[in-house]
């Protein structure tokens, strides 16, 4: 049985095609999979006539706002969209929800607020389509609005914006439907970039908000695929060096230096939970004004340590709620899905903690504040839980929800809340009921040791970035005795040993799972799971396995 408790699924075990040909076919690649160059932003079938409108607003010097959602998604495409705007001569300003104050999304109350500030335009940024209500309100003030969103379409359409580019619409003519809401923010920078920017800076423009793009595509979980592929492979080289200061100081606070090489694991785990905390328990303006600072200045260094500090405060916020939540629940293997409230757990760190117990525990998790009247919950599931459909399931007893197959959200009255609880705790038995309820490895095929190598290693190179829907390439090596077991780190979180494999010697880091020394110390032979990497020290390279599970060897 795994260590860790995961199921272990091997995608490719045809032993006839050669290693790389089943990372490819792992992830239906061909040999020519990279995408050169953008699609055409012009074949959104409204981009046109959203151009046009924001060229009128120019033209009659009428003010536009950016409305931009709090996650990092909505604050990278905000600023995108913030730094186009302002390159081009529009007189615009942007504004983000509070998580806490306003909740998610436009609302009447900010079109209030734009009708007396007389403002003419309003462009959504990864929000706006399920804002039928003051969008509608807005039109009837005088305003109009452009979406720019990626979400699910809704049932009630809001068909008095001016204009919706959205790749999932079934009109929408945009080849490619997974942008994230950064991602469509950049086509619609990308179509005016085309229309209004000197030819000469074009390029270098459109260029330089890449690193943006990039942000939102892999914080929001967009497959790196396609077109996402290309804004991510793009946008991080750009963002090794980028051009704007603020950006640059969120780096410094993660202890990336210019120069340094940026992926995705340094975007998901160092940059995106910075801009996020802002968004999840503070000022999300905190982050998006260091996305628009072009120059370091005392405003950008105040900025950074704002932001650093709520950083280190949503950790510790969601350190603590997690102990509570285990607390609660007690004895969630006895349980379908797992379901705990406190008014005192914060909302932003909701989603943070039904996360981490839906990977645990391989079950879906409702996290919930109370606020007395009201409750507001956040919902995580493992892959083989739709947990939208199963709110969807419940929906007579909610105020509202929204979201994913596996991530999602909704709000529910006190008075209705043991009525939801049974109805989704039902729901969650009869679709899980004798499924082996583990969180999942999937593993790309089982690896020889000739396959070991610095020429492996620079082969799957070719594949980053790494992500949802490209996942890094992980391997099964069975039958291996670890040598040398250590704990390491200033807390001995980590472990690390040697294996002995056909004579040739080689390191191995396993994050996390230090807590497991003692078990693999008893264990003789075994199987791992594993990431092929280079570790880089004193100027000398070597390969290392990054050890993601074990298992006692079956042979």
């Amino acid at each position: 049985m795994s260590l860790r408790g995961k199921k272990w699924l091997i995608k490719n075990a045809d032993n006839q095609k050669e290693l790389f040909q089943k990372l490819l076919e792992n992830r239906n690649l061909n040999e020519d999979f990279e995408m050169e160059n953008f699609h055409d932003p012009f074949l959104f079938s409204e981009m046109k006539k959203a151009v046009g409108r924001i060229e009128k607003a120019i033209k009659e010097k009428e003010r536009i706002i950016i409305f931009g959602d709090y996650d990092v998604d909505g604050i990278s495409g905000t600023a995108i969209l913030m730094h186009t705007l302002k390159e081009i001569g529009a007189e615009v300003s942007c504004r983000v929800p509070n998580r806490l104050d306003d909740g998610y999304g436009l609302s009447v109350k900010f079109i209030k607020e734009f009708e007396e500030k007389k403002v003419g335009l309003i462009i959504t940024v990864d929000c706006g389509i399920s804002g039928k209500i003051p969008i509608a309100h807005a039109k009837e003030k005088g305003i109009e609005t452009i979406i720019t969103d990626h979400h699910t379409i809704p049932a009630e359409f809001p068909s008095e914006a001016f204009a919706i580019i959205h790749p999932k619409l079934a009109n929408s003519g945009y080849p490619f439907e997974d942008l994230t809401g950064a991602g469509v923010a950049l086509k619609l920078a990308h179509a005016l970039i085309q229309t209004k920017v000197n030819s000469e800076k074009k390029e270098d423009f459109l260029e330089s908000l890449l690193d943006l793009a990039s942000l939102g595509t892999v914080a929001d979980l967009g497959p790196l695929l396609n077109e996402n592929r290309l804004i991510v492979k793009r946008g991080l080289k750009i963002l090794s060096n980028t051009r704007w200061a603020g950006l640059r100081r969120i780096k410094e606070l993660a202890n990336l230096k210019d120069g340094d090489l940026v992926d995705t694991h340094n975007i998901g785990y160092h940059l995106a939970p910075r801009i996020n905390a802002a968004g999840r328990i503070g000022d999300p303006y905190i982050p998006l004004l260091l996305l628009l600072q072009k120059e370091l200045t005392s405003q950008t260094q105040y900025l950074g340590e704002s932001l650093e500090n709520l950083n280190k405060e949503r950790q510790k916020m969601t350190e603590t709620a997690l102990g509570e939540a285990e607390q609660i629940l007690s004895s969630p293997k006895d349980q379908f899905i797992l379901i705990a409230q406190n008014s005192d757990w914060h909302v932003g760190v909701l989603g943070l903690i039904a996360g981490k117990l839906a990977e645990k525990h391989g079950r879906p998790a409702i996290i919930m504040q109370d606020f007395g009247d009201m409750l507001t919950g956040s919902a995580r599931s493992p892959q083989y839980f739709n947990i939208i459909e199963a709110i969807t399931h419940c929906k007579e007893h909610l105020s509202g929800f929204g979201g994913h197959a596996q991530a999602a959200g909704f709000n529910v009255k006190k008075e209705n809340l043991q009525a939801f609880k049974e109805k989704i705790s039902d729901y969650a038995k009869k679709i899980l009921k004798g499924k082996e309820l583990k969180s999942i490895i999937e593993i790309d095929c089982e690896i020889k040791e000739p396959e070991i190598s610095f020429n492996t290693i620079e082969k799957i190179q070719e594949l980053a970035p790494f992500g949802i829907g490209n996942q890094k390439p992980t391997f099964l090596i069975k039958n291996i005795e670890p040598l040398f077991i250590q704990q390491v780190g200033r807390t001995a979180d980590h472990m690390k040993f040697q294996i002995n494999i056909g004579g040739k010697k080689y390191g191995v880091i396993a994050f996390g799972m230090g807590k497991l020394a003692d078990e693999l110390r008893i264990l003789r032979k075994m199987d791992m799971v594993f990431h092929l990497e280079i570790n880089r020290w004193n100027n000398k390279e070597s390969i290392q396995l990054q050890a993601l599970d074990f298992e006692a060897c079956q042979q």
